[in-house]
């Protein structure tokens, strides 16, 4: 949000960081609790205002583990398995909550309440970070950092998105692999094949937090290769948009997140490739020697790969290792155009010494 009437605060005193820990550390018994029913439903039990009385724990079933509590304002004391009190605990956090107006210059407590002290403690629990709240004409944004990527979201889409994470660790409304609707990313291959890198930001970066989170959770690790993949191509061409118009920083934060969904799969290659890529453009030259290379070693096609090495290389004085890389890059059928400007300039500053390679090359006895 740009303009006069933009206030930015500072949310540094008004997060609750390491809330969670420090509950662990003042109790044997809530170390005991998360052990037999887990972190997240502890931490999100306690944010809902449960008090657990007692549990009984079965080690062959979770189903028939039980937990005596009383929640919110009712002293009524139930007795239900871990799984419907897993569902109450969701009701209680996923009510719509109030957004309280924000004064003029307000103090922490003020924060907490436009934000939502519920939302506050959340973000602490799964280790988002809220750097800044943005004001501007009626509407908010949080400016937040998770997994090492920074994003700016919407108040409601921040909402939204710790929500949709508190449905994922309760483990309600789950969604199976087909509910991702990976006909966006086919929209979007196609708007980076016309060079429509605005259409593609504006499909996939809605995805970028979920899927950042989505990376720190067990769910993740069970999403099939098919899914994983294609988030990984999605990513992909998220951050081929971002470099293609100029946004590098954002660029490599976003395929630095798609080559941590990659793994050392196929799909590496490629992210590699890509950040390599936006490095050189960057002119990040050190940095993108070994990116590319890593890509080439993952699968990337070398004929991709090799002019932005060979340009990376020259950069750093690497002359004759630029130049094979450039002749190579030839061979397999790469730009012409682009190979010959470089190949001169490299020969010439290598002289004699190119063609005493290439004779000792041919015949090394």
């Amino acid at each position: 949000m740009t303009g006069s009437s933009l206030r930015v605060y500072d949310l540094s005193a008004a997060r609750p960081d390491r809330w969670f820990e420090e509950v662990l550390d003042q109790s044997n018994d809530f170390k005991k609790a998360c052990e037999l029913i887990g972190r997240s439903t502890l931490g999100l039990a306690l944010v809902a205002g449960a008090r657990i009385l007692s549990l009984t724990a079965n080690p062959h079933s979770e189903d028939l583990t039980t937990v005596e509590f009383s929640i919110g304002q009712d002293p009524t004391v139930r007795q239900v398995p871990l799984s419907e009190f897993r569902e109450t605990i969701g009701q209680f956090l996923l009510t719509p909550l109030q957004s309280w107006n924000l004064p003029d210059n307000p103090d922490v407590e003020a924060l907490q309440a436009h934000i939502g002290g519920r939302y506050m403690l959340e973000a602490s629990l799964f280790e988002v970070e809220p750097l800044e709240l943005r004001h501007d004409l009626g509407l908010s944004e949080i400016a937040l950092q998770f997994n090492e990527l920074r994003h700016v979201l919407a108040l409601e889409d921040f909402r939204d998105v710790l929500d949709e994470r508190v449905r994922s660790e309760l483990g309600l409304d789950r969604q199976d692999d087909n509910a991702i609707d990976l006909a966006v990313v086919d929209q979007a291959e196609d708007a980076n094949a016309h060079g429509n890198w605005g259409a593609t930001v504006a499909l996939l970066n809605p995805w970028l937090s979920p899927i950042s989170m989505l990376l720190r959770t067990g769910e993740a690790e069970s999403l099939s290769e098919d899914v994983h993949g294609r988030l990984s191509v999605s990513l992909d061409l998220l951050g081929t948009a971002y470099a293609n118009m100029g946004e590098l920083d954002a660029a490599n934060e976003v395929l630095r997140l798609g080559i941590q969904w990659a793994g050392e799969s196929g799909k590496a290659g490629g992210l590699f490739l890509a950040l390599g890529r936006a490095s050189v453009a960057g002119e990040k030259h050190g940095e993108a020697i070994g990116l590319l290379r890593r890509a080439i070693r993952l699968g990337a096609e070398e004929r991709d790969a090799l002019p932005l090495l060979a340009q990376s290389l020259s950069a750093r004085e690497q002359s004759l290792a630029a130049i094979v890389c450039n002749e190579r890059a030839r061979e397999l059928g790469a730009n012409a155009a682009e190979l010959e400007a470089l190949g001169a300039e490299l020969q010439a500053r290598l002289g004699e010494a190119w063609p005493r390679f290439q004779a000792w090359m041919s015949d090394p006895e």
